[in-house]
Formats: C-alpha cells, sequence, structure tokens
C-alpha cells in the first residue's frame, strides 16, 4: 500500500433533504481523485455527532502535495462536483490539510469501513508513544489509522487521529482497550482535548 504523506479533509453543511443526492455526486467524482489525481485513498461519508453532526465530509489522502493540487483541478473538471456546488443546498464549512505521521494498522483494510473516529487535540507529538499502542486498535478491529499535524486552518499545530471500523463494536472494544492502557492515560494528562467525533461512511 502506498505510503500517505498528506491528507485534505474537508466538512461541507448540507440540507438534510439533499444528503443522499450529494452521496451519489460525491461518489461520482471520487473516482477521479484516484485516476486523475493520485490519490491513495478516498472516503466520504456524514458527520453523525458533535457541532457538524449531519454535514458531509471527505478525506483524501496523498503522497505528496502535487496530488492536492491536482485535486482542485479535478474539482474544477468535475460535472458531479459542480453539481453540488451549484446547487445551493451544500456549502463548505471548511477543508484543511494534514500532515501524515507513519502511524498505522500493520494490514490496512481497502474494504469500505462502516465509521469513523476522529480525534483533535493540542500537545506533543507522542510518535513512540503513538507507535507502541498502535495493537490496541489494530487489535480490537481498527481497519485503517491516519495520525498526524494540521498545518492549514484555524486550528493549524493541533494533531488529528483517525481511524476506521467495520462497527460500533470494535469502536467500543477500541476505547475499553485504551482505558485500560497506562499510556494512553498519561497521554490524557498532557493534552488538550478538542474534538472526538464519529463519522458515517458511504464510500
Amino acid at each position: 500500500m502506498s505510503n500517505a504523506k498528506y491528507m485534505m479533509s474537508t466538512v461541507a453543511a448540507c440540507e438534510p433533504s439533499y444528503v443522499a443526492q450529494a452521496l451519489k455526486h460525491v461518489g461520482a467524482f471520487v473516482g477521479d481523485l484516484v485516476s486523475k489525481a493520485g490519490s491513495v485513498g478516498v472516503r466520504y461519508g456524514v458527520v453523525a455527532t458533535g457541532e457538524h453532526a449531519g454535514s458531509l465530509v471527505l478525506f483524501q489522502s496523498y503522497e505528496d502535495l502535487t496530488g492536492i493540487d491536482k485535486a482542485f483541478q479535478v474539482y474544477a473538471e468535475s460535472s458531479d462536483y459542480q453539481a453540488v456546488i451549484s446547487s445551493g443546498k451544500l456549502s463548505v464549512s471548511f477543508r484543511n490539510i494534514i500532515k501524515l505521521e507513519d502511524i498505522n494498522v500493520s494490514n490496512p483494510s481497502t474494504d469500505t469501513p462502516k465509521y469513523g473516529v476522529v480525534t483533535r487535540f493540542s500537545g506533543p507529538l507522542f510518535l513512540d508513544q503513538m507507535s507502541e499502542m498502535i495493537p490496541l486498535w489494530e487489535d480490537n478491529g481498527a481497519m485503517l489509522m491516519r495520525y498526524g499535524t494540521l498545518v492549514t486552518g484555524s486550528q493549524a499545530g493541533m494533531r488529528l487521529l483517525g481511524a476506521t471500523y467495520p462497527s460500533m463494536d470494535a469502536i467500543e472494544k477500541t476505547y475499553d482497550a485504551l482505558r485500560s492502557s497506562a499510556i494512553y492515560e498519561k497521554i490524557l494528562t498532557e493534552v488538550d482535548l478538542d474534538m472526538r467525533n464519529i463519522i458515517r461512511f458511504a464510500g
């Protein structure tokens, strides 16, 4: 599997009656993000919890920033993307870039996950500790992990941790295991937890 070094995340508020149609349009142009922009991973869905609940979310991972530049060209040329933007029923709330670290489960799944958990915090990078804790995600069902530092937006400099899962049960087991970890509990005393939300993926 290619090594993702950057991720772009986009959250957009969407009228509830338009969510299903918007997801169809997003699903139609994500293939171009792979074939034309070189994305090494694309996931999209709906934010299920928190202040942006009900918003659409799109995650794209790339080996370098050139891919993100190409993604904007894909947007400009995609009739599906333009249909969503011109609908008047969706507006981008924020779009940020994350510099990723080499933190992931040993055998990332390419299957479409059902859920994801995204956590944002301020504090040290904790690379050694995160590496040591990977089995806590891996052994409890996490399908893929992304971890890094926001380099754009109002939260630039904060850390972002994301993991995908096949079920809510896998999420519960993972966080039960984390709460039993002395490393995890120590990290919690050294960071300022800003946000943790659940994503329901559509593709």
